[in-house]
């Protein structure tokens, strides 16, 4: 009995065999989800299930089989806690769901503001709007247009993100608040 039970085991295919098309019931489940929420669970739970190894194989099959992939890798992404894993799936989150990321800034590093922008390929930006006086926050929030009598300037990502995330950390020890939906910024930071 155990010599079947291993040939059956070892004979079973992966869910992310190279060069397979996108067709089976994986490819199948992934086009259940973008309209079932309890889809969307299953697959969450079942990917949370998995070792490290396989759950890297299981984000690229959802690559290679979905349709629209980005509901799917947000998926995993909620569930996933080894941080080389997660950048991972925030990288294929940002090429696969054309999420667009863009800065602004004006003023100085003692006072100023800066926005962070994001967006999905044609869908309207999302800004989160912080602005500081003397290098501490004076507000966050989140805006869903952009102020046009701003004079401000494009800016690398990175390097804003550097100069912001001490500041918002110190907000945050001193007992400031961060805006609901902050966490949708985070690819940024």
């Amino acid at each position: 009995m155990c010599g079947i039970a291993s040939d059956v085991e070892a004979g079973r295919p992966g869910i992310a065999k190279t060069n397979r098309p996108r067709s089976g019931s994986f490819a199948s489940l992934l086009d259940q989800v973008l309209g079932d929420e309890s889809a969307l669970d299953a697959l969450a739970f079942a990917y949370g299930e998995l070792p490290p190894p396989a759950r890297l194989a299981m984000m690229h099959a959802v690559v290679q089989d979905a349709a629209k992939p980005a509901q799917a890798l947000t998926a995993l992404l909620a569930v996933e806690e080894e941080p080389h894993l997660r950048k991972r799936l925030e990288a294929l989150l940002l090429e696969h769901a054309g999420l667009e990321q863009s800065a602004l800034s004006w003023g100085t590093p003692q006072q100023g503001g800066a926005a962070l922008i994001h967006a999905l390929r044609g869908s309207e930006p999302e800004i989160l709007r912080i602005t500081w006086n003397q290098s501490e926050i004076e507000s966050i929030a989140l805006e869903s247009q952009a102020d046009s009598s701003l004079k401000a300037v494009p800016t690398d990502p990175k390097g804003l993100v550097e100069t912001l995330a001490p500041m918002i950390w110190r907000h945050i020890r001193s007992g400031g608040a961060l805006p609901p939906g902050m966490e949708r910024f985070a690819g940024f930071f």
